[in-house]
């Protein structure tokens, strides 16, 4: 069961549970100045049902970060309901998380990647999906440094290789064990993630080392909170080519 979504060849080094030892990236973070770090900040939010969404549509750009949470009024509704997805919302600050991206096929359209139990890996909905939802939107601070044509590489990538039988991480969305993270290049992407895993290896693909999100690690959920609220360091394209060769020697 626990290596039941290490499907690449991925190199991998399983480490101790951060709440016993820290990683190595999270040491190495706290060496990085505070003013180098990359970091997420909260740009736009929406209430769902309330005015303005158009405004907030306008201002989302590739790369931004959507993460999903719910009203105390949503909440009470969806329990009154009997909507089980409720459930994730009262437990967790964001249940949900997505990222905007150009579609590889229509590069005209901004659409949202994410992974869902019944979809896996997917650009299935656009932008205009979100006006029913209440949502946060996180912006890195070094935006300008992200690779986006890696960044729909990876996209592209994904959803090719998505397993037609879990494509959704289900061991990895209780916190069992979570692989394919670091991806450099096509080989190590997987071929399933959850909506977090998804957007944390697709910006690592794009050029963000996030401290807090590590491969291989057994007993740690990456939840979408981690993903936005992680520092991390910008990976320069010297490094993401030398690692790339490193990957190609290996095979």
């Amino acid at each position: 069961m626990l290596l039941a979504s290490c499907h690449s060849s991925l190199r991998c080094n399983l480490g101790a549970p951060r709440w016993i030892k820290p990683t190595h990236g999270e040491v190495s973070a706290s060496k990085l100045p505070e003013e180098k770090r990359a970091k997420f900040e909260m740009v736009r939010s929406f209430t769902k049902g309330e005015k303005g969404f158009e405004q907030v549509r306008r201002g989302i750009q590739e790369g931004d970060v959507v993460a999903f949470r719910m009203t105390g009024r949503e909440k009470r509704h969806g329990i009154l309901h009997g909507d089980v997805r409720t459930v994730s919302y009262m437990l967790l600050k964001y249940a949900h998380l997505a990222i905007a991206v150009r579609d590889p096929d229509d590069p005209s359209q901004l659409r949202l990647f994410t992974s869902q139990g019944a979809r896996g890996p997917n650009t299935r909905d656009g932008l205009d999906e979100l006006k029913h939802h209440t949502i946060d939107i996180f912006r890195l601070n070094q935006w300008q440094q992200l690779d986006l044509v890696r960044l729909r590489e990876f996209v592209a990538t994904v959803k090719r290789k998505a397993n037609k039988v879990f494509a959704y991480n289900f061991v990895g969305m209780v916190g069992i064990w979570s692989n394919c993270l670091e991806p450099h290049s096509p080989s190590e992407i997987g071929d399933d993630y959850l909506c977090s895993t998804a957007v944390a290896a697709a910006l690592h693909y794009a050029g963000l080392d996030l401290d807090a999100v590590r491969c291989c690690e057994a007993l740690n959920m990456i939840s979408p909170w981690r993903v936005v609220t992680s520092t991390g360091r910008m990976i320069s394209p010297a490094e993401r080519a030398a690692q790339s060769r490193l990957v190609a020697s290996a095979r």
